[in-house]
C-alpha cells in the first residue's frame, strides 16, 4: 500500500474503507471547527457519507485525477490531505487538508503538506502546485508561508459554506521554487 514516513509517528497513507470510522470520528468531535471553514462538513453526518467520500476520492485516485491520503500518527488518522483537480496536461494540482483539533499546533500539517508538495513534484511531475485558505484561516495561510508558497491574490466571495459566501487566499509554488526552497 501506499505510505509515506515522514518521521517515528507521522506518515502519510492512500485513504482505505477502514478509515472511515476514524475519519467520522474526528469529524464529530471538531464539527464545529471544521465546520467554519470546510463546506462539507454539514454534509457529512454518518459513517455511510464517510465512506461515500472515500469511495468517491478513490475512484478519482484511479483515474488520476486526485491522490487522497490519510494523515496518521502511531498509525491512527488524524486527518486527511489530498491533491485534487490534479491536471497531467496542464501538470498542475491543488491541496485540499484538514486535521483533527487536538493534533493541531505541533507542526503535522506543515509537515504533511511538505511531503505532499514533494511526491507532487518528484513522483507525479507537476509544475505547480496551489492551496486555497480561507481569508480569515491564519494557520492554514501560516503553513503555505512557513512552505516558501507565494500568494498569488484572493478569490472573493469564491466559495459558499455556512450559507455564507467565503473569500480564499490563494497560494502556490513552481517546480523550479520548490527545489530551490528544499
Amino acid at each position: 500500500m501506499f505510505t509515506h514516513q515522514i518521521d517515528a509517528h507521522l506518515a502519510l497513507k492512500l485513504m482505505t474503507e477502514e478509515d472511515a470510522d476514524y475519519l467520522f470520528d474526528i469529524i464529530e468531535q471538531d464539527r464545529r471547527q471544521l465546520r467554519r471553514w470546510m463546506p462539507w462538513t454539514d454534509a457529512t453526518q454518518t459513517v455511510a457519507d464517510e465512506l461515500k467520500f472515500i469511495r468517491f476520492a478513490r475512484q478519482k485516485f484511479a483515474s488520476n485525477e486526485m491522490l487522497p491520503l490519510t494523515i496518521v500518527i502511531d498509525g491512527l488518522p488524524v486527518g486527511c490531505i489530498d491533491l485534487h483537480r490534479i491536471d497531467r496536461e496542464q501538470q498542475h494540482a491543488e491541496v485540499g487538508y484538514w486535521l483533527k483539533a487536538k493534533a493541531q499546533g505541533h507542526g503535522v500539517m506543515t509537515r504533511s503538506v511538505n511531503r505532499l508538495l514533494t511526491i507532487g513534484f518528484d513522483e507525479l511531475n507537476l509544475h505547480k502546485i496551489m492551496l486555497r485558505a480561507d481569508v480569515d484561516n491564519h494557520p492554514s495561510q501560516a503553513v503555505a508561508q512557513r512552505l516558501g508558497m507565494q500568494q498569488e491574490g484572493v478569490l472573493r466571495d469564491h466559495v459558499l459554506v455556512n450559507n455564507e459566501f467565503r473569500s480564499l487566499v490563494v497560494f502556490s509554488t513552481l517546480e523550479n521554487e520548490w527545489e530551490a526552497h528544499e
